[in-house]
């Protein structure tokens, strides 16, 4: 399967999600908000935002903007990402 530019800028800012947020948990900007959620939870939630907005921007629904593998990878790697910064998930 082939990547479209648009999955490809998703699955970067995946990665860069995972690095603002593991620098937030790991400086402790969001030791309220850890204590509810759990750093991974919030790149998730990070990324649902930024797929929601670029499909308001370019006038496409949100579901049909990026594909399911893109969608896992921009997850993985923001998760990996964000392993590699603070050592662990929770």
């Amino acid at each position: 399967m082939r990547l479209t530019r648009v999955e490809l800028v998703f699955i970067a800012a995946g990665g860069a999600l995972g690095v603002l947020v593991g620098l937030a948990v790991q400086n402790g900007w969001l030791a309220g908000v850890a204590a509810s959620f759990p750093p991974f939870v919030i790149v998730l939630l990070g990324l649902a935002v930024i797929e929601i907005v670029g499909g308001y921007a370019t006038g496409r629904p949100p579901g049909a903007l990026i594909a399911m593998p893109a969608r896992i990878a921009a997850f993985a790697l923001g998760v990996g990402v964000l392993l590699l910064i603070t050592g662990r998930l929770a």
